[in-house]
């Protein structure tokens, strides 16, 4: 095994020359500190697997730069406590994977590290997706057992379908965030991509534990709390009811993703669930929720990154002594959406903006409630019948490199409403569409019922 991973290590450069995944490595003779205790690792839950994390995420042994040129040279003093977790349970952090800068985008070529692409058809290179493309990337291209990335509005699921592999959006909470460089802090959330869901649960059991240091990782207590209420709820007698939200079936998606979606409702069937129609019109509204709330959250995470600290790379006689670093330190998409997410913030204060954002953001976990068989754990919202919903991950396939893609906008649309509500997500591979692309199926679960999620998923996996 040692011998394997120092090749494995010093092949990885060449790997990954064509795809560019990975913006830091271990080489053959750096990784010597990481396998000198390899076989004490071989009998831990991950044993000595090698593991890539997105490049917003803490290590001491790198720099984290969240693929910006502000951050280009940072080095944390601390680890992430997911990376803490995970080479404790005998994983092998090989290195970090690129990304949209400051994980502000969808395609994960907004980036210090340049672009990130995956050969499909004839070898063509295509588009990953983000803002966690490197992670998807690194998996498929088969130099990583599993990746750890954030998904703020479907940036793992996204990448993970795009390159047929499967991407997993824990319950909100669910992984601790701590060492990770925030977005928007009320819809990051840590989650796992990997070659099928058990690759996935693995990773999933090792990181989804209590944190004291993340405030917002839910302590022991409260998991006890969650699962017990999600197991009241379970039966072994009756069939799974898996939702269908008919009117997400919109103008835009491609008519082979609405095909395949049907061929995966008929696998259901034959496996003896029960399909049911229902209705999330809300949910419809989701993208400008999300850019209403996150980009404005993202002004306020962004914010200490000034001039004391980051502006004397400017002070050189270039640039006047008050210019805000930002201006010409950080990406022109990350600058867009910290101008829409101030004008949120500040015309948005005296026309309402950012309430009714949050007010339909609240309309939209409503929604999912009032389907779900097990019911929130605010009393006062109704319940439904539904076990699990499913929907195609994307309205389109992948795009060439270099192609128009209009639809940019619309690339998350089916899974920023789970991220929303905060919902648990995965992304699994189905088939391929158009010639050779794969194809990617989104089933979503009640808040809390992770581990039902992965075993219902496991079946197509």
């Amino acid at each position: 095994m040692d011998q394997h991973i120092k090749e494995k290590c010093a092949s990885l450069a060449s790997l990954d020359a064509k795809i560019n995944s990975l913006t830091s490595l271990h080489t053959a003779e750096s990784i010597q500190h990481v396998i000198k205790d390899l076989d004490l690792k071989k009998s831990l839950p991950l044993g000595g697997k090698l593991i890539t994390i997105k490049e917003n995420m803490c290590t001491k042994y790198w720099t984290t730069s969240a693929s910006s040129e502000i951050l280009h040279d940072y080095v944390s003093p601390f680890e992430a406590t997911l990376v803490e977790s995970l080479e404790k349970n005998g994983g092998v952090i090989i290195g970090k994977t690129n990304m949209d800068e400051f994980a502000m985008g969808t395609s994960t070529h907004n980036s210090l590290h340049g672009r990130t692409a995956f050969p499909h058809t004839d070898n063509e290179l295509y588009q990953v997706g983000g803002s966690s493309g490197g992670c998807a990337a690194s998996v498929a291209a088969d130099l990583a057992f599993a990746s750890i990335g954030t998904d703020t509005g479907g940036s793992i699921r996204l990448p993970a379908a795009y390159v047929g592999c499967v991407g997993f959006k824990p319950s909100f909470g669910r992984i601790s965030r701590y060492g990770v460089i925030p977005f928007a802090h009320s819809l990051d959330t840590v989650g796992i991509v990997a070659k099928d869901v058990e690759g996935v649960h693995t990773v999933f059991d090792v990181l989804n534990q209590p944190d004291s240091k993340d405030a917002t990782c839910l302590t022991l207590q409260s998991r006890k709390t969650i699962d017990d209420h999600c197991n009241k709820y379970k039966s072994t007698e009756k069939p799974v009811v898996v939702g269908v939200p008919t009117n997400w079936n919109i103008a835009e998606t491609h008519p082979e993703v609405l095909s395949k979606w049907n061929e995966f409702l008929s696998v259901l069937k034959s496996q003896g669930c029960e399909i049911r129609e229902i209705q999330l019109p809300n949910s419809l509204y989701g993208l400008s929720i999300y850019s209403a709330l996150a980009y404005a959250e993202g002004v306020t995470n962004l914010a200490r990154f000034s001039n004391p600290i980051f502006g004397s790379r400017l002070q050189q006689g270039e640039y006047p002594d008050d210019v805000d670093p930002r201006t010409h330190l950080m990406g022109v998409e990350v600058q867009k959406r910290l101008l829409i997410g101030a004008y949120s913030l500040s015309f948005g204060k005296d026309n309402g903006i950012n309430q009714k954002a949050q007010l339909m953001r609240r309309a939209v976990q409503m929604e999912f409630n009032r389907s779900f068989k097990i019911p929130s754990l605010q009393e006062s919202d109704p319940s439904g019948d539904v076990d699990f919903i499913v929907t195609p991950s994307f309205l389109k396939p992948t795009q060439p490199i270099g192609a128009s893609a209009p639809t940019d906008f619309l690339s998350d649309s089916m899974l920023v409403p789970s991220s929303l509500a905060g919902l648990p997500s995965i992304s699994i591979p189905f088939g391929k569409i158009c010639g050779g692309l794969p194809m990617g199926i989104q089933l979503i679960a009640q808040y809390g019922d992770d581990k039902s999620l992965l075993s219902f998923s496991r079946r197509f996996s």
